[in-house]
């Protein structure tokens, strides 16, 4: 048994070309910064939450290509950066609420004066 364990080899990739809107372009420059991870990780992740979402497209791609459909559920970890957190939250657990406290200056309430002419 190694001392250490081995190293996590990222699958393969493919690389895929595509223009965006710019606003587009600027948010996931963005959330890829929030995140702290880089915008293929951002678009790797974004479209397979996609593909695991859409029930509709997952019937589709079963029934039309099949070989396509084992592609849909590959290793948890094969696309996660091994830097980032691991969500151990599952569908029917909320996420926690954080306290949220405001302070607001409300004016003092001043006698209304009317004058005359």
């Amino acid at each position: 048994m190694p001392f250490i364990p081995r190293q996590v080899k990222p699958p393969a990739r493919t690389a895929v070309t595509c223009k965006l809107p710019q606003h587009v372009a600027i948010l996931l420059k963005g959330y890829a910064e929030f995140l702290d991870s880089s915008q293929e990780y951002v678009v790797t992740e974004t479209l397979q939450l996609a593909f695991r979402k859409d029930r509709e497209f997952q019937a589709w791609l079963t029934t039309t290509h099949p070989e396509m459909a084992t592609a849909l559920d590959p290793s948890p970890t094969a696309s996660r950066d091994p830097s980032q957190p691991v969500s151990t939250r599952t569908r029917a657990e909320p996420a926690p609420r954080r306290a949220v406290t405001t302070t607001a200056a409300v004016p003092a309430a001043t006698p209304q004066t009317t004058q005359e002419r």
